[in-house]
């Protein structure tokens, strides 16, 4: 963890594990901003997109019908352009907007930042607490079942797919497995841990770090 009063905090989550709930409860005990959905409207008011084309294709690698078509935005005018890609967004301009965005959103603390890699684009910023949630199969379809209504099969494949795509756009993207637990400062099972009691924790940590910095600046 990085010495001196944390200011930020990043939040990477396996799907259902409840990294927005914690966010939203930190959040409120601190008293601080956080993105997460909001980052959606942020990227798209910077492409000058729709939110739900942003959304779409946040967090998520590019396609290889998404690759194929950025090569042939680029491609000689003499190549024959067998599909439109007229409406097509590259998936790459998006995460580069998101990563803007989250960086803006650091130069200006305190904030707390879900997702999209930032326990790495921000691992060499003083103040900055990196979490990251985890939690068994059975915790995960349960809280995602309890919040949108869903059966079992469902939530298991939902699970799978969210899980992967974040794996693969944190690998292209900044190069590293987001598992790796030596990227975090806290690793939280909310299967065991409830979410109101994490962000107590979390909290808790914020405040002490906050109050030994005063006692520092005091006695220097």
């Amino acid at each position: 963890m990085q010495r001196g009063a944390i200011d930020v905090v990043t939040i990477s989550r396996e799907f259902g594990a409840g990294g927005s709930e914690l966010a939203t409860a930190l959040g409120e005990r601190l008293g601080w901003p956080i993105l997460d959905h909001a980052l959606v409207e942020r990227v798209a008011n910077r492409l000058r997109l729709d939110p739900r084309t942003v959304e779409q294709m946040d967090e998520h690698p590019p396609t290889l019908f998404s690759r194929i078509a950025s090569a042939l935005l680029i491609a000689p005018v003499e190549s024959p352009m067998l599909i439109d890609t007229t409406e097509i967004m590259s998936p790459d301009a998006v995460a580069d907007a998101a990563t803007s965005a989250i960086r803006e959103a650091a130069n200006d603390p305190p904030v707390i930042i879900v997702g999209h890699g930032a326990q790495l684009l921000l691992r060499d910023r003083p103040g900055t607490l990196h979490l990251r949630l985890v939690a068994p199969p059975e915790s995960r379809i349960d809280r995602i079942c309890r919040r949108g209504g869903c059966d079992q099969r469902t939530a298991v494949a939902d699970i799978r797919r969210i899980d992967d795509a974040r794996v693969a756009y944190v690998r292209r993207y900044q190069h590293h497995d987001l598992r790796d637990p030596m990227l975090y400062d806290l690793v939280i099972n909310t299967g065991r841990i409830p979410v109101e009691d994490a962000a107590d924790l979390v909290a808790s940590e914020v405040r002490a770090t906050a109050a030994r910095q005063e006692t520092e600046r005091a006695a220097s």
